[in-house]
């Protein structure tokens, strides 16, 4: 944007500073998202090993886990139905002294679970065996030991648990029972065989239609089928392990507890390494989603995608031209006819991520997915695709001028690639089709080096430069293009390396050594990345931490391993002398719970502790070494902001608490241009508690706290690079008492995060060309998305254009009134369009949702007696009041952020604005000046918090702003169309 495009408002530059050209080379190496194999824990261990507070749970991994990918750690989970927290380390343990070599549940209710998921083999089964006694010494008692499934990688491990897709318990007496998707204690299958001292358990799960179960114990085979309530059980769960004992003193241990030869622990016929490896990948199962109001699209996500980021999905029409919602029922998830995958049984379609896949430090990213063009056949050119677009609001067309890179593939093995409309050179231009599915990777490098990769059934099918630069932060889409009456396609194993928004968060320091209590529990339920700050993990009191951090989950600050007291600097610090025998110490004292850990924390603000830019470098190098599969944090402080930001670091934040919105986004954008790569992405610290000893905060409230949260998250949702809120800090049980504004409004938002809730799409902008009749669309950020051409909705120069979502909730797509006749025009979103006369000659034409029925109505103000009449059924006048004042102009919006549409108006003598909460006469609830004479008042949802806020239009420039509440800040401003245009704002997806 110009500096001639922000004069006169208080405009702040969101997006990256200048980086760096990146020099042309090789085509990126797809990364390999799909490493998995055979899996067995022995739980052969010396008992001396099983110490406090360990108690030997994740100790010696390497040596007594066999298979092709470990080790894999376990997490101590609290078994229960009615918490959370899990209880303390002796619940379970491995290889005491009484039990040696076996997994050992000590007492009460608990449950561990593996860090990675089972998945279905190459036939469609995944097989779970172990040894159990329910319990040791008692042949007689109900007490129970659990094997769970659940595609959940945050559930508890109770067998009788809503998000249990699969349990089983065995009795001390021999009893057998099957339960699914919280059916209470009933279960849908009881067996028994004779009471034994332990039971070897052998449960196959079939993923295919015939949903089978063969539970084997002490040779007995039970052949079940699933109930009625299961379409297919899930190709992907998680494997938990519990114990329900009710006598003190008895024991539950699981493995035969031989110490040589082959023994039993516990073994998994294939486990999925990549999906919980680190914090970065995305993986989409697309199984088990129960049919909701969306057919799937959007339900059970967190559940569903065994990743520490979750994401949601917004279907798209996948045709070219203006935004459009697709017919209802076009787009499903876990379907009766199309079990466990994403399919499109309705013609054509597409779905797009709403996160986007982003570059990490290599500078490339791979999207990976097994595309159906059509189930069953492999012939005709019904196709699928898979793309990567520039446009955060894009339709899916894989031809369309968006697409930075997109792949078709035809259901007889054609193909074609594409780049903003044109084909690219394949190095071959088909494929043999093995079968109806095909396995795809597309890996990108960004910025000018545009190099790509696309490989089908492992087979390269280009691997060169591209035409056009390709995106850091490109958006994926999946569709379906098919000619075939009565077909179906069908997309599963959506992975991503890397994705960028909002995708981590949590709280900086849960775990304060003061008071010696781990916070991480109670916060569970909304957060997804917490940090332990200085923990030293010699100390018995904090060592055993990361036994109850889930995969890929927990911050580790490392700050006090790589520093020591500076005795010359009061409140200083330098480089510890040995800082790579101290990082190794760290390392060996971490063992196989590394998987737990997804960021190392460098240092906080070294500038400010006094290290030199070089020490700052050598720091990050070191710590870089000792943890090459981890990514990295640094944060800086404000004295030193654009001090060299050290290379080899993945995020990189500041803290400035109690400054507000308009400061901090100056300040991010400071930060983003000088960056040492533009592949780094940021952290912001919103504050957790009202931190009054702080320059600045020393009048701040919890009311002004909870506020400024909101605002951080609305900076994050304006730039795709903030990954991560880290929320400055969580240290006591009071905390939802004392700060409960706050609180509530951290775990609103992180529960957002966490549970990747679907969020209202930012608002794009557009224009009418009276010209030519023709509506063109740009998206939220900034790329341009089509046009209709010359729209035979549109018969005068006079007409009004009007955006809304006229059919239910859903993409706005674009309608009419025609002044002339008082006459509104509305498209039906299948091609036809319905007419309402309403209101008369003169009216100003208004549109809006005046009752939060989820779609837009019609609605007129009168301006020679301020009134407006709105309308609910776009045939009668439901509310009608006068409000304003001679000469002013109607604006309606969502101001409450309730979902209705309410009135305001806008005085363009003054740039005053005049707003209403309510449909009724009354004062503004809320005014305020905002642009400059000439300008047009417009609305939007500029940040996606699901409010409106105000607008402007500045003609002379062409060019947008959107302003924060209140007018305070201009948050959003781009350039789009050409002198005459009549602007347009609206959700395009």
């Amino acid at each position: 944007m110009s500096a001639a495009v922000l004069a006169g408002l208080a405009v702040v530059p969101v997006g990256l500073g200048a980086a760096p050209a990146l020099a042309a080379g090789v085509a990126p190496t797809p990364v390999n998202l799909n490493s998995a194999g055979p899996f067995a824990d022995s739980f052969r261990q010396d008992p001396a090993l099983n110490t406090v507070p360990l108690r030997g749970l994740n100790v010696g991994l390497d040596q007594r886990q066999q298979g092709s990918v470990r080790p894999v750690s376990w997490t101590r989970t609290s078994g229960r139905w009615d918490t959370v927290v899990p209880p303390d380390s002796s619940y379970a343990q491995v290889s005491t002294a009484g039990q040696p070599n076996r997994l050992v549940f000590t007492q009460g209710v608990s449950a561990l679970m593996l860090g990675a998921p089972v998945i279905a083999d190459t036939d469609g089964t995944y097989t779970v065996s172990t040894v159990v006694d329910p319990s040791v010494g008692d042949t007689s008692s109900g007490d129970w030991a659990s094997i769970v499934l659940s595609r959940s990688h945050r559930a508890m491990g109770y067998v009788t648990s809503g998000d249990v897709d699969l349990g089983l318990t065995v009795t001390s007496s021999g009893k057998l029972a099957l339960f699914h998707g919280g059916g209470g204690e009933t279960a849908f299958w009881q067996g028994a065989v004779a009471p034994a001292d332990r039971y070897a358990v052998s449960l196959k799960v079939s993923t295919g239609a015939d949903k089978a179960v063969t539970l084997t114990v002490n040779g007995t085979a039970f052949p079940i089928t699933g109930p009625a309530s299961v379409n297919r059980w899930p190709s992907s769960a998680f494997l938990y392990l519990g114990a329900y004992l009710s006598t003190p003193g008895q024991l539950t241990t699981f493995g035969d507890g031989t110490s040589t030869g082959a023994g039993t622990g516990v073994s998994v016929s294939r486990i999925d390494a990549s999906a919980t490896a680190s914090a970065k990948p995305f993986v989409d199962t697309f199984d088990g989603a129960p049919a909701g109001t969306d057919n799937g699209l959007n339900d059970d996500l967190s559940a569903r995608q065994p990743t520490l980021v979750s994401a949601n999905y917004t279907a798209v029409s996948g045709a070219k031209g203006l935004a459009a919602t697709p017919p209802a029922g076009s787009v499903r998830v876990n379907s009766q006819t199309a079990p466990n995958v994403l399919s499109f049984p309705q013609g054509s379609a597409a779905v797009r991520l709403n996160k986007p896949a982003t570059a990490d430090l290599s500078g490339s990213y791979t999207v990976h997915a097994r595309l159906t063009p059509s189930v069953g056949r492999t012939s005709g050119a019904d196709a699928a695709t898979l793309l990567v677009s520039n446009a955060s609001g894009a339709t899916g067309a894989v031809d369309a001028e968006d697409v930075a890179l997109g792949l078709r593939v035809q259901a007889d093995g054609t193909l074609a690639l594409y780049q903003g409309g044109k084909t690219l050179p394949l190095l071959t231009g088909a494929v043999t089709p093995g079968s109806d599915t095909y396995d795809v990777s597309l890996a990108l490098t960004g910025g000018t080096a545009r190099q790509a990769t696309v490989t089908v059934n492992g087979t390269t099918v280009f691997a060169d430069q591209t035409p056009a630069n390709l995106p850091r932060d490109g958006y994926v889409h999946l569709g379906s293009q098919r000619v075939t009456p009565g077909t179906v396609g069908a997309v599963d194993d959506l992975r991503v390396s890397m994705l960028g928004g909002l995708g981590y968060y949590g709280y900086f320091d849960v775990m304060d050594p003061g008071e010696n209590i781990d916070h991480s529990p109670e916060l569970f339920p909304w957060t997804n990345m917490n940090n332990f700050v200085n923990q030293d993990l010699t100390d018995p009191r904090y060592a055993g931490f990361l036994d109850y951090c889930r995969p890929a989950s927990c911050v580790l600050d490392v700050s006090k391993v790589v520093s020591v007291p500076d005795p010359t600097r009061e409140g200083k610090r330098q480089p510890t002398p040995d800082t790579p025998a101290a990082l190794a110490a760290l390392v060996s004292r971490i063992g196989a719970n590394l998987d737990k850990i997804s960021v190392i924390y460098t240092q906080d603000e070294p500038y400010y502790q006094g290290f030199s830019a070089d020490q700052v470098q050598t720091e990050v190098n070191q710590v870089r070494a000792a943890f090459p599969s981890r990514m990295l944090a640094y944060t800086t402080d404000l004295w030193h902001l654009t001090a060299p930001v050290p290379s080899g670091v993945d995020l990189v934040g500041f803290d400035n608490y109690c400054a507000g919105r308009g400061t901090n986004t100056q300040k991010l954008a400071a930060l983003q241009g000088v960056l040492a790569s533009p592949d780094q992405h940021l952290v912001l610290f919103p504050e957790a508690i009202a931190i009054k000893d702080l320059v600045g905060c020393e009048n701040s409230t919890d009311a002004d706290t909870a506020a400024y949260n909101a605002e951080y998250r609305a900076m994050a949702a304006q730039n795709p690079r903030v990954v991560q809120l880290h929320n400055f800090r969580w240290l006591s049980t009071r905390q939802p008492t004392d700060f409960p504004l706050t609180t509530q409004q951290a775990q609103r938002i992180g529960r957002a995060v966490v549970e990747a809730t679907p969020t209202p799409a930012a608002s794009g902008v557009g224009i009418y060309r009276p010209g030519d009749h023709s509506v063109s669309e740009n998206s939220h950020n900034d790329v341009y998305l089509g046009t209709s051409g010359t729209s035979p909705l549109f018969t005068s120069s006079d007409d009004i254009p009007l955006t809304g979502h006229w059919n239910g909730p859903g993409i706005d797509t674009v309608g009419v009134y025609h002044r002339a006749t008082a006459t509104f025009v509305l498209p039906n979103g299948d091609g036809t369009t319905s007419s309402y006369k309403y209101g008369n000659p003169g009216d100003i034409p208004i549109v809006g949702d005046w009752t939060g029925q989820g779609r837009t109505t019609i609605g007129v103000y009168r301006p020679d007696t301020q009134v407006f009449y709105l309308s609910n059924d776009n045939v009668t006048s439901a509310i009608n009041f006068k409000y304003g004042n001679p000469g002013w102009t109607p604006l309606v919006g969502n101001w409450s952020g309730r979902g209705v549409t309410t009135i305001g108006a806008y005085d363009k003598n003054t740039q005053m604005f005049y707003l209403r909460d309510t449909n009724t006469w009354g004062d503004a609830d809320h005014h305020f000046k905002y642009g400059n004479p000439g300008d047009t008042p417009i609305k939007g949802d500029w940040d996606g918090s699901g409010i409106d806020t105000v607008g402007v239009y500045r003609p002379d420039v062409r060019a947008f702003y959107g302003s924060a509440k209140e007018g305070t800040l201009t948050v959003y401003g781009v350039q789009f169309g050409n002198t005459n245009d009549q602007p347009l704002v609206g959700n395009w997806g």
